[in-house]
């Protein structure tokens, strides 16, 4: 049985803002949202926050999918494009109502099944068709495509 070609899918990074689990006071009166798994399908990940990554360290989680496998909001929020990164390659951030912000690198970028890199970062290829930079997501909307743009190019 032949492996299932898998791509470096998203990092997903959440900055915790204003004590939401930093055990503050404010912690206390921050209502927690229902989070959804990042990704419809097949996964896995492992905790590598903080693992050793060129000169710095990993300030995210990575989670393996099939390339362009569906990617969904964790929370309800807003999106942003970013379509400039050298290292991230296609991604977005996702503002969550809670103060989260998440981060979606690695997203696609090939317009073909193999690894061609000619799609660039955009609705349909990158990004759920439709969406746009700045929309409002409501938790489990689809709003990317797990890919290996970036960095992470050529890891299916």
């Amino acid at each position: 049985m032949k492996p299932r070609k898998t791509a470096r899918s998203i990092l997903l990074a959440a900055v915790l803002s204003g004590g939401l689990l930093a055990g503050t006071a404010s912690a206390a009166t921050t209502k927690v949202p229902r989070l959804i798994f990042p990704v419809v399908g097949p996964a896995t990940y492992i905790d590598d926050f903080g693992d050793p990554r060129g000169s710095r360290s990993h300030e995210g989680n990575d989670i393996m999918a099939p390339k362009r496998a569906l990617a969904v909001a964790a929370e309800a929020g807003t999106v942003k494009f970013w379509t400039t990164s050298r290292n991230a390659g296609c991604m977005l951030y996702l503002e969550g109502v809670s103060g989260t912000e998440y981060l979606y690198v690695h997203l696609n970028n090939d317009r073909t099944l193999g690894n061609d890199n000619t799609a660039g970062c955009k609705p349909g290829t990158s990004y759920a068709v439709g969406l746009r930079s700045g929309d409002r997501v409501e938790a489990g909307e689809p709003i990317g495509y797990i890919g290996d743009s970036g960095d992470a190019d050529g890891i299916a």
